[in-house]
């Protein structure tokens, strides 16, 4: 299982994290648990596939439906269509951290 926990107690734009498209079929439970305070945040996701001298700046970024802008509280969901990245953008958050949780299973074949 690919997995990842990262805890946030700063704004912006974070560094994207990779999942694997190739996985069939794809399902990645994503979690975020707001420790206290207030949050404000969207995760993103894009299909490009980047290359190691590419950045997060060279890929097209999609807004998710299920953690929409604006979300502001401990919220799982999953994605089931392939992506390559997840990226979360904290548009504020005080009085406490916000911890990003993806979960990615290994193939069934």
């Amino acid at each position: 299982m690919l997995s990842r926990t990262e805890t946030y107690s700063t704004t912006g734009t974070k560094q994207s994290w990779n999942l694997d498209p190739s996985i069939v079929p794809f399902n990645a439970s994503v979690a975020f648990v707001l420790s206290a305070g207030t949050v404000s945040y969207k995760l993103q996701y894009t299909y490009d596939e980047l290359t190691p001298t590419q950045t997060d700046n060279d890929a097209s970024w999609f807004d998710s439906t299920t953690f929409a802008a604006a979300t502001a509280a401990t919220k799982d969901g999953q994605i089931t269509a392939p992506v390559t990245r997840v990226r979360v953008v904290i548009a504020a958050l005080s009085g406490g951290t916000l911890k990003m949780t993806v979960l990615q299973g290994f193939s069934t074949n």
